[in-house]
């Protein structure tokens, strides 16, 4: 039953190392909680206790992709093949897939509905134009445009630099220092911002001269930087996506699994979201008055913040819905647009929304492309699109962290047509 297990857990989310400090008492520490607990019952042959804390656990994270596979593969081991089955249809309606060549426990109860459900999260869904590709060997995480001018810019995470791409070509707006690149940008009047990490991905990285990551704002003209701000309490900060807000800037630290905020835009980081709740925060995205903020967290989905109280509180996906594995949010109406790469194959999301934020009413897929989606990153809203970048050139990686390929095929901007 241990390999079972091990094997199961493999297809959970594991973006981020995980070494900041979850409380034991936020939802997502107390869903690990009962799942080690789980696991541990059933190394002792308890499959009762087992099955209570698996229940408990799948309560706090419907989506979880671990929780059910466990269930049906106790299921199976106590002959009950109805259950198992059950188990298996709820996994496969998040979304997710399943490989029966690893996973061979399972052949002896699939049937024509759990194929059905496999193959339809297979297919395509919607569709895509290309607007701009970008060559050489990049990994384009962030992003920013400019319509009216067809103007993009970029973050290149392989050469740390922001590149800006329009119709007349490419162009360095800033490179950063050697071993830095920009994993969060924004543009607000003229103005680029970018949160910087210092990382093993980028050239001259040198692992014995820590640099702190900054928020970095800088000319979109001639690239002249114009402030930077860092965080001397922890100068460890490993900061990821940012949102540029109506009055404030919002950025991820993927460090210590928090959110920050830059009052006015001004010079002081004050922690927003501190350490202890989420994995590993990446999409942020503001109500159109600005009294609440939106996070995703990779592992454990969808909070909310109410910027005037502080309260927070973790939404639930509805049913069949899945809000694991996003990565970039952005505001249409009152919907929100998701970038959802932790799910193969990776998707564009629709959360039609209740009109306060506190409840996802509909997770609503609006691209599934298996050949076009390649680890797309992030995207903005313009009008009734959503541009975005979809061949990010994440997946030229291998598990090591090494390129693939030299000269792989070009990162990919998207766009996608949306309905009021």
């Amino acid at each position: 039953m241990k390999r079972l297990i091990l094997a199961a857990l493999a297809l959970s989310f594991t973006a981020s190392a995980q070494a900041q400090t979850v409380d034991p008492a936020s939802d997502l520490g107390q869903f690990r909680s009962l799942r080690g607990d789980g696991m541990t019952a059933l190394d002792k042959g308890d499959t009762a206790t087992a099955m209570d804390d698996f229940a408990k656990a799948q309560a706090i994270l419907p989506d979880s992709p671990s929780i059910p596979l466990l269930r049906a593969q106790v299921f199976l081991k106590e002959r009950r093949k109805t259950e198992a089955k059950a188990a298996l249809l709820d996994y496969l309606k998040r979304g997710n897939v399943l490989d029966l060549t690893q996973n061979t426990e399972f052949n002896t109860i699939w049937d024509s509905d759990l194929e059905n459900q496999l193959q339809l999260n297979q297919t395509t869904i919607g569709s895509m134009e290309g607007l701009a590709g970008l060559n050489g060997f990049n990994i384009v995480e962030g992003m920013a445009f400019v319509p009216d001018q067809q103007q993009l810019y970029l973050t290149s995470i392989h050469d740390g630099k922001v590149i800006a791409l329009s119709p007349q070509g490419a162009t360095d707006v800033i490179n950063f220092r050697p071993g830095v690149a920009a994993y969060g940008l924004g543009l607000r009047d003229g103005t680029l911002y970018a949160a910087t990490v210092h990382s093993r991905l980028t050239a001259g990285y040198d692992p014995a001269k820590p640099i702190a990551s900054k928020i970095v704002s800088f000319s979109a003209a001639d690239g002249k930087v114009l402030a930077a701000v860092t965080d001397p309490a922890k100068p460890d900060r490993e900061f990821g996506h940012l949102l540029l807000g109506k009055d404030d800037l919002y950025v991820t630290d993927t460090a210590h699994g928090e959110v920050l905020r830059l009052t006015d835009y001004g010079q002081t980081l004050e922690t927003l979201i501190p350490e202890g709740y989420m994995d590993n925060p990446q999409g942020l995205a503001e109500n159109a008055d600005a009294t609440v903020l939106m996070v995703t967290d990779f592992t454990s989905g969808l909070y909310r913040v109410d910027l005037t109280s502080g309260a927070m509180a973790r939404l639930l996906p509805p049913a069949e819905g899945n809000l694991l594995g996003i990565t970039s949010l952005s505001r249409y109406g009152n919907d929100l647009i998701a970038v959802q790469n932790g799910l193969k194959p990776n998707r564009i999301l629709r959360l039609h929304m209740s009109a306060d934020w506190t409840q996802v009413d509909q997770v609503e897929i609006l691209l599934r492309a298996p050949k076009s989606l390649a680890q797309p990153t992030q995207g903005v809203v313009n009008g009734d699109d959503f541009v975005f970048v979809a061949d990010s050139q994440w997946s030229n990686l291998d598990d090591r962290g090494n390129a693939k390929s030299d000269t792989p095929g070009p990162a990919v901007i998207g766009v996608i047509k949306l309905k009021p």
